[in-house]
């Protein structure tokens, strides 16, 4: 006798400690930002070099789904 599965149709599922506890079908995309550094060393050129610094990440919106 076959299981019924009920996140077959879902697209996205959520997996906590190895059990499925969720499906979506959509998901929200992730804003992302990064901050730049800009760094001088006493030697360099008048322009700064710019670094990457800390990342930031949106919240993530996971719609039309069932838990």
């Amino acid at each position: 006798m076959a299981r019924s599965d009920p996140y077959r149709n879902f697209r996205f599922r959520v997996e906590i400690d190895g059990l499925q506890t969720a499906g979506f079908s959509e998901v929200e995309a992730l804003a992302t930002t990064t901050d730049v550094i800009e760094y001088r060393e006493g030697t360099d050129p008048a322009h700064p070099r710019k670094l990457s610094g800390l990342t930031k990440y949106g919240n993530i919106t996971l719609k039309q789904g069932m838990t």
